[in-house]
């Protein structure tokens, strides 16, 4: 096949040069480094907000009382146990007890249509009865963890235009132990692995209106692309907002994600989510009932305000990945490929903050994520098993790119997609469908050495 490449959008030999070129090239340990620029006052709160980011919880009672109230129910003792060096996760491989992994979760929500008041996000998560939104398989002393699974793995073949075959693998979630009885008949699953934290404070500085511009939900370009903004709830429930993170963008900022984290995965109390027992359900008396770690100079709770801020500051001030490989003509030749296959419909290189930050060096940043933050149809090969606010089991947001190629020298992990299936950045290609199966089309109608140059523009992100 002969491809016609042309021009790039922009020059990227400039634009990127000015910003990146001169930096060095990135190491495993540049996923915890903070963003250029900060203060020295904010620096210290860094490395303390990276040390609350690593420690190890423990259960209440405990004479620690500044790391107790662990639980009672738990996937993981640390915020560092799912995304190790602010790396990204993995999937178990087949037949591996699913709860010896913390870095993948199962999510739990109600299959079935649940409307809300705000018709802009028709379907909150419920979570199931017995088991609430996220399954938990360790606990603290006289509670039973919620129960453990394994996966196994449906594989199939596809054939290149070329010829070159590709295996993909699908997972397939079976439940090996549940100790608090079924699941409500409509509960649905997804299954998800934790996903990188760098640059997260760049993205939460998007301004609204740069996310609503490049949103198309009617597609009125007839691009194909119609992007959606994800709208959720505030905190009181009474108007809409944009939401920004997690696979669903469901969580609205850093602070609303990081609380969400702590309250779920860890079973802490927050000021957002103050429920000491985390997501124990009324049906789970024994949690609910067990000692926890609230203490009154930590603002009767197990994760204060104090502690949450400087988390919050590490994980919003922990920069991105220096692009690398600018000047080398197949990362040129693999963007303008890039470009050509439509990618960069959803995978908009470059955006810029607004001047309202808490932090001030994240104001006038320009930066290149390589996501429009927006709910795209990815197909049903990839829909999850319920939806989650205004996002629909098929949607999910646009990816960020930014360090992609770094994955594994990071955190020791492979995995890409929603739920880690896919072992290579050409299987995440492959498994892309919905308004992405005509960029996935393109790829596989590209010879050996485009597919090659075309991979190693995304691995230099």
């Amino acid at each position: 096949m002969t491809l016609y490449l042309k021009k790039c959008t922009f020059c990227i030999a400039g634009a990127f040069a000015s910003f990146f070129c001169f930096q060095p090239v990135a190491f495993a340990s540049d996923y915890s480094k903070p963003i250029k620029g900060i203060d020295v006052e904010d620096k210290l709160d860094f490395k303390i907000g990276e040390g609350i980011f690593q420690k190890f919880w423990v259960p209440s009672p405990s004479s620690t009382t500044a790391s107790d109230g662990l639980g009672p129910l738990h996937n993981t003792r640390s915020c560092n146990s799912c995304h190790l060096n602010n790396g990204r996760g993995h999937a178990p491989e087949a037949d591996v007890n699913g709860a010896s992994i913390p870095s993948f979760l199962i999510r739990i929500g109600q299959s079935y249509k649940q409307p809300s008041p705000v018709a802009d996000f028709m379907y909150p998560n419920l979570g199931d009865k017995f088991y609430g939104k996220q399954l938990q398989g360790h606990s603290a002393q006289n509670v039973l963890p919620e129960g453990d699974y394994y996966l196994s793995y449906e594989t199939r073949s596809e054939t290149l235009a070329d010829g070159t075959r590709v295996e993909l693998r699908k997972p397939h979630l079976h439940w090996s132990i549940l100790n608090y009885g079924p699941f409500e008949k409509n509960t649905g699953f997804t299954m998800l692995v934790s996903p990188a934290l760098v640059g997260m404070g760049l993205l939460d500085n998007i301004p609204n209106d740069t996310i609503i511009e490049n949103s198309d939900p009617d597609d009125k370009n007839n691009n194909g692309i119609s992007g959606r903004v994800s709208w959720v709830p505030s905190n009181d429930g009474k108007e809409k907002i944009i939401g920004r993170f997690g696979y669903k963008a469901s969580a609205p900022s850093v602070t609303a994600q990081n609380q969400a984290a702590f309250n779920t995965d860890l079973g802490l109390s927050t000021p957002l989510n103050p429920a000491a027992s985390g997501d124990c359900t009324e049906l789970q008396k024994e949690c609910i009932e067990s000692p926890n770690g609230n203490s009154k100079h930590l603002d009767n709770l197990e994760v204060d305000k104090q502690q949450t801020r400087l988390v919050d500051l590490f994980v919003s001030l922990s920069s991105p990945p220096s692009m690398r490989n600018l000047r080398e003509s197949t990362f040129l030749e693999g963007k303008e490929i890039f470009d050509n296959g439509g990618c960069a419909s959803c995978h908009i290189p470059k955006m810029e903050t607004g001047k309202n930050s808490s932090f001030t060096v994240l104001n006038n940043r320009t930066f290149y994520p390589f996501t429009d933050m927006l709910l795209h149809d990815m197909g049903p090969e990839l829909a999850s098993g319920f939806p989650i606010f205004s996002a629909m089991p098929n949607e999910w947001r646009t990816a960020p790119l930014w360090g992609i190629g770094l994955s594994e020298k990071v955190s020791g992990r492979a995995g890409f997609l929603h739920d880690g299936r896919a072992r290579t950045i050409e299987e995440a290609i492959l498994w892309h469908g919905g308004e992405a199966k005509t960029s996935q089309q393109f790829y596989k109608q590209l010879n050996k050495e485009y597919r090659k140059k075309l991979i190693y523009f995304l691995e230099s992100l």
